[in-house]
């Protein structure tokens, strides 16, 4: 696995994390759904975001 791999899953472990705590800390309940929703969107705003960074660091 390489570095920018490397990098977006540990991104996405932390948020995961980071939401599942926060909702069972606030709410006391997990839905399943509502934590695919998110993992969905994280992933996707992520991986849009690390190929507009590489878009405009190609070199001309």
């Amino acid at each position: 696995m390489d570095d920018r791999r490397t990098l977006l899953v540990a991104g996405f472990v932390g948020a995961s994390l980071s939401y599942v705590f926060n909702v069972l800390a606030f709410t006391g309940a997990f839905d399943v759904f509502r934590w695919v929703v998110f993992a969905a969107l994280s992933l996707g705003f992520t991986y849009r975001f690390d190929r507009f960074i590489g878009w405009q660091t190609a070199p001309a």
